[in-house]
């Protein structure tokens, strides 16, 4: 299967796509231009290729496997949520490019768009994972779970492996992921979570018609989600443009770099400052993880 997605300007692949050659819990590899990763379609794992054309003016997608006749729309609409093919950025840059401390960190990154997660589940599982660790050992982690639990795939003669179905993480018991290193708290998180979404109590696709108030009074009472995990879903799983995770010790480090402060500000400092970033303060703050050069600032919180 092929198809392609024309592109807003501006869009830059190159800046869009950074942080999946470099960021340690990427899902992707990268080969001569093109990303792969694993999904699911309905017959089971399908791999998914992305390019793009010289001009940067349209993605270009293949899909391997045993798809179905009927999926292809859903297919190309879940290509185009994942790399925010149909986000126009230009009111952003409007808006921010009369910003005098931040224009210049945004035109440099000019076309930088959110990559987000391939499922609601997969993001939740992810982020959980990350909670209170750093990049490197929450990828070990992730890979870890998608090897005991996921299944393997092959497509000409590699081996791939595909992040694990809520069923499949449902199945298993806490003491398998602490013999993988996962501290007991976070199995039960794990697996809990999992138990819910196949019993039905929780719907993770209702949330795509949420309100970004209402996402977060249905996940927040869930065991082990807290304020910084629902954000990061909302950012990565859903694509929610005005986000603010002022608690992020990263975003706190970056505020008081660019607003040359003398102590890394509180969260009610970031808030404040953040009001002039509606209705893009997910941009910005992505501009602001990535200035910083580690994208995992965010990745030490809940």
């Amino acid at each position: 299967m092929k198809f392609s997605f024309p592109l807003f300007y501006p869009y830059s692949f190159f800046h869009t796509t950074k942080r999946l050659r470099t960021f340690e819990k990427s899902s992707y590899r990268y080969e001569n231009g093109i990303f792969r990763r694993t999904i699911r379609g309905q017959n089971g794992p399908l791999l998914l290729e992305i390019s793009c054309d010289k001009e940067e003016s349209a993605l270009q997608v293949k899909i391997k496997g045993a798809y179905c006749d009927g999926e292809k729309e859903g297919l190309r609409k879940k290509v185009a949520h994942m790399f925010s093919a149909e986000v126009d950025l230009r009111p952003f840059y409007e808006q921010l490019g009369k910003d005098p401390v931040l224009s210049p960190i945004i035109e440099e990154r000019k076309g930088m768009h959110f990559v987000l997660d391939a499922d609601l589940h997969e993001c939740l599982l992810k982020t959980i994972i990350g909670q209170q660790l750093n990049v490197s050992f929450a990828a070990t982690l992730t890979d870890r779970l998608v090897e005991l639990a996921g299944d393997v795939a092959e497509f000409e003669g590699e081996r791939w492996t595909v992040f694990p179905t809520p069923e499949q993480v449902a199945r298993l018991e806490y003491e398998q992921l602490q013999a993988l290193q996962f501290n007991r708290r976070k199995a039960e998180y794990i697996i809990d979570i999992a138990r819910m979404i196949v019993s039905g109590e929780l719907d993770l696709d209702e949330l795509y018609h949420y309100t970004d108030e209402e996402v977060m009074e249905r996940l927040l009472p869930i065991r082990g989600i807290g304020r910084w995990t629902v954000e990061c879903v909302m950012l990565f799983g859903l694509g929610r443009p005005n986000l603010l995770p002022a608690q992020d010790i990263g975003l706190r480090n970056a505020v008081k770099q660019v607003y040359a402060l003398e102590e890394r500000p509180d969260e009610k400092t970031v808030r404040r400052l953040g009001q002039s970033w509606s209705p893009y303060a997910s941009y910005v703050t992505f501009y602001l993880w990535d200035m910083l050069g580690n994208q995992n600032k965010y990745g030490k919180s809940d």
